[in-house]
């Protein structure tokens, strides 16, 4: 333990937590091999030498002291501070999807600039820490600078009044409000207006909440909360909480408050026997009870302030309740129903009027505005989801009121954060839970989402018993306006008081640093693509689709700026694993070396995207690795692939593209979802190996199919400079296809992945000694490090969490694991060796994943899980060393794959899951809870805690570091790193570059410039010869001919198709430049018309999309199209391919017209459409020399191609690699082959020349 902790306690008694539970007394903690000591603020400690309780001070567990960030040094007129109570990161994203869809915006809370993370601890009455605030500590700690007791209001551990924001503003001549939609008594309004030791002292008398003894106006104190709102006497307090205004005060007083001084404090004359409410109204309060009420008021000051009380208790909701209940996950949707609210004022209404009575423009001074949304907690103790979401629409709706009127205004600051986290997790939808649950349908169209709350048991009726609880995860912090940067980064809850303090210049201790003076704001998000279209159809995602701000981000910085990137993967580091690493490896005012010390923040979204188009709103990590790797959106289990199988080219593709080094490191199998994603393209993420007995490659995706292989070889085709992680036995497994991938690197049938490898030149390490020794990996000699068989081992021994596991006698420190032997290189140590041996002159991309977070979570595994992330913040301390000492431009970023399920809970609080309590650094208690799995039995093979789907902390140093700041989407990253690189931005169509061994290599030509000349004069007629037969079957495999036909003369050039829409094609002839065509099949020509040049060599598409094929002459790589069946110049001319390649039509994707298709000795080039020049499928079929043919062999509406030899037809539905999917002969092997749909059944069938 650090210095500060050898004096901590060695006996006594926990105090009794928010849920009232008296704890056992505290285990002592000797310096543990597994925790790292304090390394917070040194004067958060709440004993002296003598090892007794001393009071705390404003600013002493402050991240960055009284003095702040010092990141910006801007002066704000006004400040609104808005809080959403209990809203973490999960209650935001979950609104969000229900209300505006998954990749939507919130008009108010998305469109804060600047974000940063706080913590929100408190401090027991005994000096321990409290992982698991309430309302009252967090409140007074952003109120007053100063941590304390749960259930503490405006005092300190021995119970003394601190000042709040509210009597600083008011000392210094602003204006001030203070706005909830609960009882105005409750914590959070309470702490900007009241000093009590217990926040239940609403009233001076009554049945109900009467103010403790202690601090009642009779025994001396300062009276009962409501008492004190009026004596603070903020010029404008709106909310609830009529009753306790309607009770009678025991005591004359004047004005008790202890920090109100001159003007600022009103001489109030109160009198016993009246109500509270009576001595408001007779010291100068306008009292208001309706919507309509408020509107009228006119003005509000300190000789009439406003009192709004619009409810007895706590104002009514905007959405009716919801219960949640055991099973309801797999049970029809529900959609949140708005509740009349009566008389009552809207948020956003009493928001914009607080405003409008604070803002006083002919004045010098500006005004400090607090408004919370409180009933985002109150329905998520309730367990209701509708109620909760209601509440964080209310809550955005003020904050677009605010940030209207800052934007106008130009001179204000605009915080909006939490108090605390919460429980409710967004959990896999149609799955059972141990917790219950409810299903919801969103905006996103015939999406459903299920939010599971489960830090309670469980009732015998399948509802929750109890309350549900807070959690301890830390909180998004936002701001927009002069000092917003001072909210970036990692802070604690209480720098959030000297960041209001600064900005209004009320700080006499603040810093006049500014080192993000001149951060630029974002460009303007954008919305993004709808996946099912109006009429039903489903539109596969591509690059950037739901990106919030485009392939060009958010611009803040100028792009290529970096000369390198590492990209920091702690796969479920979610902002709960986040905090209870750090509160065990460093304590709760500790830091994360690494990952706490990155300049800047955001939050980003990442939902996947089902095959049917609708949403999943939680991911896994292949299709969540898919789309920071490639920008893409795709389905759960598929990487670098879209929802329509298709491969998107990914980072790593396109940094080695651009001549950069590019490295994959893991503590996973490298085979695994994360590292996969920059290195293989596959279907189904499991496609591990190309043979064995597990994890063998899909069918469709295997090399003897005609795919593009397993995992393993796809990542030895990728040639990573630097390849390193787990995973070795997938590379003990027997090629199944010999061949060349990209004309370099060689397989061989019959032999390993690894000897295969080895063949074509890379270096294998398998030891920490080995890679040590490593001096140089390139592109001539790569290096692949296999530390172990499957996943590397994990660096703390498991913990497995018990039903039993919340108590605090249970509670224990974790242990190292004895099989991460030094023969296993640490994370940190494979980053630093794979950054020497990166490190080049055009620079490098490199992605490093802390995998098994993740994998420790799914099991419960507590310790597992901090372990994981210790040594992944290792690792990111070891990437920053080297930029230090090497110097080199270098932007690096650390986030999260997907959100998880552990919950930091109160210590002695059952849950309806299981749970693992740890001794921190601190030398106190911690629960992790884990209440996400189908069963509460590890040992059962269904047991897995899944994944949730709250947005997550993405944090960046460097060069383009500041594009991570603010509201944005997995996709989006995609941008920033290659943006920072500077990095084309457009994704390539990814060829599949194996050739199996019998094809011939792909020819290398490149396209050319444009043919000359124009269509020439028509040509004489050639004079008719004899006639001639064409002879063809209306299925496949038939030995004799359906029918035989005549039509035009033996030397005419003849084409088929279907020149009337009728679904049958026919014949054209094609004579010099004039063209004779029939829609029947005898007899004279019924159309003719001249086009083109004689020698141009003619094909046949539907160029329009209009259901009737019309031709084209082809001039090298130029095709010159023409929509109508008559004489005239080209319509569209279309550049493909080289002048020397084959360029033929078919129409590939079902929809409704032609594309080309450029053959290149066996190579296809296939257009996406005729609009775009790049091929969006590249595969190799057939031989060098093969006669091709285009059709649909199938009737599914989409072309596929086939080579003809001799009379052998070899048929492949599929445009990619592999071998003919059916075979037919027919006619003789002298014969001209054509196909063609001859029946309108859809299905092209053959047809032969007989000369």
């Amino acid at each position: 333990m650090s210095a500060r902790n050898n004096s901590r306690r060695v006996a006594g008694a926990f105090a009794a937590l928010a849920v009232g539970v008296t704890m056992a007394a505290p285990q002592v903690v000797a310096d543990s091999a597994t925790t790292r000591g304090g390394n917070g603020p040194e004067t958060c400690v709440a004993f002296d030498a003598q090892g007794n309780v001393r009071e705390l001070d404003a600013g002493d567990c402050a991240q960055f002291g009284k003095a702040g960030q010092g990141r910006s040094n801007a002066k704000a007129r006004n400040v609104i501070l808005i809080i959403g109570d209990g809203m973490g990161q999960s209650e935001i994203t979950s609104a969000r999807n229900y209300l505006e869809g998954a990749g939507g915006r919130f008009a108010g809370l998305d469109n804060l600039t600047s974000e940063g993370l706080y913590t929100h601890h408190s401090i027991n009455k005994d000096g321990s820490f409290n992982y698991v605030t309430d309302s009252a500590a967090s409140g007074t700690a952003w109120a007053t600078g100063t941590k304390t007791y749960n259930g503490a209001i405006g005092v300190g551990l021995k119970g003394t009044p601190k000042i709040n924001l509210i009597e600083q503003a008011k000392n210094a001549g602003l204006r001030t409000g203070n706005v909830s939609t609960a009882e105005i008594q409750d914590a959070t309004p309470a702490v900007l207006g009241a000093h009590v030791a217990k926040r239940s002292s609403y009233a001076p008398s009554g049945d109900k909440k009467v103010v403790e003894a202690a601090d009642a106006r009779e025994n001396g104190g300062l009276g009962s909360i409501s008492e004190q709102i009026v004596d603070t006497r903020a010029d404008v307090t709106l909310g609830g909480g009529a009753s306790y205004f309607d009770t009678q005060v025991k005591i004359n007083t004047g004005n008790t408050n202890p920090f109100l001084e001159g003007d600022a404090k009103y001489p109030t004359t109160w009198v016993a026997g009246k109500t509270v409410l009576e001595n408001a109204k007779d010291n100068g309060y306008q009292v208001v009870t309706t919507a309509d009420e408020l509107a009228a008021v006119k003005e509000a000051n300190q000789d009439s302030p406003v009192l709004g009380l619009f409810s007895p208790g706590n104002m009514k909701t905007t959405f009716a309740s919801s219960t949640a209940k055991l099973g309801a996950s797999k049970q029809a949707p529900i959609s949140c129903q708005t509740q009349d609210i009566g008389t009552e004022p809207e948020m956003a209404l009493m928001t914009r009027k607080a405003i409008e009575l604070l803002d006083d423009p002919t004045s010098d001074k500006g005004f400090f505005l607090q408004v919370e949304s409180a009933s985002i907690d109150k329905r998520d103790h309730s367990s209701d989801a509708c109620g909760q979401i209601g509440e964080t629409k209310r809550l955005d709706e003020a904050v677009k009121e605010a940030l209207d009127f800052a934007k106008r205004d130009g001179n204000t600051l605009v915080v909006v954060t939490a108090d605390h986290s919460h429980t409710s997790q967004i959990v896999g939808d149609n799955r059972d839970n141990v917790a219950p649950t409810t299903r919801l349908l969103t905006a996103d169209k015939k999406s459903t989402m299920t939010i599971a709350y489960g830090t309670t048991p469980v009732a015998e009726d399948g509802t929750n018993a109890g309350s549900q609880q807070h959690t301890g995860a830390q909180l998004r912090v936002a701001a927009y306006g002069p000092g917003e940067e001072n909210v970036l980064g990692q802070t604690d809850q209480t720098d959030l008081f000297y960041t209001v303090l600064n900005a209004l210049d009320l700080n006499p201790d603040k810093s006049d640093s500014a080192t993000d003076a001149n951060l630029a704001k974002p460009a303007s998000s954008r919305d993004v693509v709808a996946v099912i279209n109006a009429d039903g159809s489903i539109r596969a995602p591509q690059p950037g689709d739901f990106t919030q701000y485009g392939p060009e981000g958010q611009q803040r910085v100028a792009d290529g700026l970096a000369k390198n990137a590492v990209l920091f993967i702690g796969d479920g580091m979610g902002d709960s694993e986040l905090t209870s690493a750090r509160n065990y490896l460093y304590g709760a005012n500790g830091r994360l070396p690494g990952i706490d010390n990155l300049d800047y923040t955001g939050s980003y979204t990442h939902f996947s995207v089902n095959k049917d188009g609708t949403i999943n709103y939680v991911t896994d990590s292949a299709a969540s690795g898919t789309g920071w790797a490639t920008g893409t959106k795709t389905y759960n289990g598929a990487l670098g692939v879209g929802i329509d199988g298709k491969p998107v080219q990914n980072l790593a593709e396109k940094a080695k593209a651009k001549g950069l080094k590019i490295g994959n490191v893991s503590t996973a199998e490298v085979q695994d979802a994360t590292p996969a994603a920059i290195g293989s393209h596959v279907a189904k993420r499991s496609s591990y190996a190309p043979s064995g007995t597990k994890k063998v490659v899909e069918a469709a995706d295997a090399r003897e199919n005609g795919g593009r292989g397993s995992i393993s070889e796809q990542l030895i085709d990728s040639r990573f400079d630097v390849l390193l992680g787990g995973g070795a036995q997938y590379f003990d497994t027997e090629v199944q296809v010999s061949g060349m991938w990209a004309g370099a690197t060689k397989w061989e049938a019959g032999k390993s992945v690894l000897e295969n490898a080895k063949n074509n030149g890379f270096q294998v390490v398998t030891t920490a000694d080995e890679l040590a020794a490593v001096t140089a990996a390139d592109q001539h000699s790569p290096l692949i490090g296999l530390f172990s068989p499957g996943n590397m081992p994990r660096n703390f021994l498991e913990t497995i969490p018990t039903e039993d596991g919340y108590k605090a006698d249970t509670a224990a420190a974790c242990q190292l694991n004895p099989a991460r032997t030094a023969e296993i290189p640490s994370l940190s140590a494979m980053t630093t060796k794979a950054m020497d041996l990166l490190a080049n002159e055009n620079g490098f991309f490199l992605q490093v994943e802390g995998a098994s977070i993740d994998k420790a979570d799914h099991d419960g595994d507590a310790c597992g899980q901090i372990g994981e992330l210790d040594d992944l913040d290792q690792a990111v301390q070891a990437a920053q060393a080297w930029v230090k000492k090497t110097g080199e431009p270098t932007l690096i970023v650390v986030t999260a794959d997907h959100a998880h399920t552990s919950q930091i809970t109160a210590v002695g609080a059952d849950t309806a899951g299981l749970a693992t309590t740890l001794l921190t650094a601190d030398g106190d208690p911690m629960t992790l809870s884990y209440n996400n799995s189908v069963i509460n039995d590890p040992k059962a093979d269904s047991y897995d805690q899944g994944h949730t789907g709250a947005q997550l902390r993405v944090a960046a140093s460097g060069p383009g570091a500041e594009n991570v700041i603010g509201r944005t989407d997995q996709t989006d990253l995609h941008y920033t790193v290659l943006n920072a690189l500077g990095v084309d931005t457009e994704s390539a169509p990814v060829a599949d570059l194996f050739i199996p061994a019998k094809p011939a290599p792909e020819p290398t030509d490149e396209p050319t410039t444009e043919p000359t000349g124009e269509p020439t004069a028509e040509p004489k007629p050639v004079a008719p010869m004899g006639k001639w037969g064409f002879f063809y079957v209306d299925q496949w495999g038939k030995p004799a001919a359906d029918r035989v036909i005549n039509y035009g003369d033996r030397s005419d050039e003849v084409l088929f198709g279907d020149w009337d829409g009728n679904g049958t094609d026919t014949p054209m002839v094609h004579r010099g430049n004039k063209f004779l065509g029939t829609n029947g099949w005898t007899g004279v020509a019924q159309f003719e018309f001249t086009y083109g040049d004689a020698n141009d060599r003619v094909i046949v598409g539907d160029w329009d999309g209009d259901g009737r094929d019309s031709i084209a002459v082809v001039r090298g790589n130029q095709v010159l199209m023409r929509n109508a069946l008559k004489s005239g110049v080209a319509e569209r001319t279309v550049t493909y391919g080289n002048p020397t390649d084959t360029i033929l039509a078919g129409n590939f994707d079902a929809d409704l017209a032609s594309e080309l298709v450029a053959v290149r000795g066996n190579t296809f080039y296939v257009q996406a459409d005729l609009a775009n020049g790049k091929a969006a499928v590249v595969f190799a079929y057939g031989d060098n020399g093969d006669e091709v043919v285009i059709g649909d062999w199938n009737g599914d509406g989409a072309d596929g191609v086939g080579v003809v030899r001799g009379n052998k037809f070899l048929l492949r539905n599929d445009l990619s690699n592999g071998v003919a999917q059916a075979a037919y002969a027919y006619g003789d092997p002298t014969d001209g082959q054509f196909v063609g749909d001859w029946n309108a059944d859809g299905v092209d069938t053959p047809m032969v020349d007989r000369r």
